[in-house]
């Protein structure tokens, strides 16, 4: 289109040449027919690439898609959802092995509500509408960040050498450490604000594709049995 756009005014321009100056230099017959000529290719090249440009452009056909809502297949395939990241820090001071130390323990921990345990137990394609039974969000990968926990202070606490270990005295405050994370993230209030989360996070998801879910939540019994129902 471009091409034909800078050639236009070429074709014009021969066209008002031959209109001009040959009538000087040419027949009155061979005159005739090349001006004849140029104004029907003239007038060819504008039918073909200026007046469609003025013309309407045709509608896209239309492309008709559908949700088919929520099924468990897709739920297991979502696996974890995360909804949050607990951070959590303490002082935890121990003696032992001939030692005594205190230290300060940052750690984290990850809120998730497992989808492969999910129920769908109402579901009508009509209005789609669905109603979605999820496990109780769980926690993930507590651990403790040596790069943010420090030693405060560590003394010996015997008068004899050998008996004195800080090295196995460390690693047993980091052990209990991550216990106290995964217990801290685990709390009442941690849960309550993850499963917000996750309630938000799937009403949003499928509404995106015309659905209304509705989340309940399993009893912390049901829950249990789950495992051994499988």
């Amino acid at each position: 289109m471009r091409m034909m756009t800078v050639l236009l005014p070429v074709f014009l321009t021969a066209a008002t040449f031959a209109v001009f100056i040959l009538p000087n230099q040419l027949p009155s017959t061979m005159r005739t027919t090349t001006v004849l000529l140029l104004v029907l290719l003239t007038t060819a090249t504008s039918a073909i690439f200026v007046i469609p440009r003025f013309l309407p452009s045709a509608a896209p056909a239309s492309v008709v898609i559908h949700s088919e809502g929520p099924t468990i297949e897709k739920l297991e395939r979502l696996s974890q959802l995360v909804t949050m990241r607990v951070q959590v820090a303490d002082i935890l001071v121990a003696e032992g092995n001939g030692c005594r130390g205190s230290w300060l323990i940052k750690g984290d921990a990850l809120l998730a509500v497992n989808l492969g345990q999910a129920k769908i137990t109402d579901k009508h394609d009509d209005t789609k509408q669905a109603t979605i039974i999820l496990p109780l969000p769980e926690v993930l990968q507590p651990r403790v960040d040596h790069s943010r926990t420090r030693t405060w202070s560590v003394e010996r606490v015997t008068w004899l050498p050998w008996n004195a270990d800080q090295d196995s005295l460390r690693d047993a405050v980091y052990a209990e450490g991550q216990k106290l994370v995964a217990h801290t993230a685990a709390s009442a209030e941690n849960v309550q604000a993850a499963k917000l989360t996750a309630e938000t996070v799937l009403k949003a998801l499928y509404a995106e594709v015309g659905w209304q879910i509705s989340v309940t939540w399993a009893s912390p019994e049901a829950q249990k049995a789950a495992p051994a129902a499988k």
